[in-house]
């Protein structure tokens, strides 16, 4: 079993590559949208700099300002993943080895959806946007993707990616969910 292209497109949009070779399960997060509001975040603190240098109080405004728009969407950005599957020793690797977890210690795998903000577009189908989360019951409960959704109710490819990850981690308990 594979993933279809949608879910792999699917996965691209929210900011992670996929890769199945014969002997590992690669998942990657990319670190574009912080590389890219660092720089944002760099320039700002220049002009920032600058207005402190002609008046301090035009400087602590913008200091403001900066700090309530930047702090929502650093919250926002989620973090690196490298998540690596190998099906034939049943281990899942998460960030280079920091977190290992063996088939065994895995009770489950999760999807869950939040509310996280509604806005304002022609281009999407509502005006919500939600935070589908997929994840790994073992001792406690690890996050893997956090994607983005314009409905409460999970997507086919998100869905998709679920049971693709639950098919491989326990495919006892995945065929007798059938």
């Amino acid at each position: 079993m594979s993933l279809s292209k949608k879910a792999i497109d699917m996965l691209e949009y929210n900011g992670y590559s996929f890769k199945a070779e014969e002997s590992q399960i690669l998942f990657k997060k990319a670190g574009t949208d912080r590389v890219g509001l660092f720089i944002v975040m760099i320039i700002s603190a220049i002009f920032i700099a600058i207005f402190f240098a002609l008046q301090w109080w035009a400087g602590l405004g913008a200091l403001v300002v900066a700090f309530l728009i930047f702090r929502p969407l650093v919250k926002r950005i989620p973090g690196s993943l490298k998540l690596a599957i190998t099906p034939d020793k049943r281990k899942l690797e998460l960030d280079d080895r920091s977190k290992s977890f063996s088939f065994d210690e895995i009770q489950g795998i999760y999807i869950h959806s939040r509310f996280v903000d509604e806005y304002s577009s022609a281009f999407k189908s509502t005006s919500e946007e939600h935070q589908v989360t997929i994840g790994l019951e073992a001792k406690n409960q690890v996050p893997l993707f956090k994607l983005i959704s314009d409905h409460a109710k999970p997507s086919k490819e998100m869905n998709e990616v679920y049971d693709y990850l639950k098919s491989i981690i326990s495919p006892e308990k995945a065929s007798s969910a059938a």
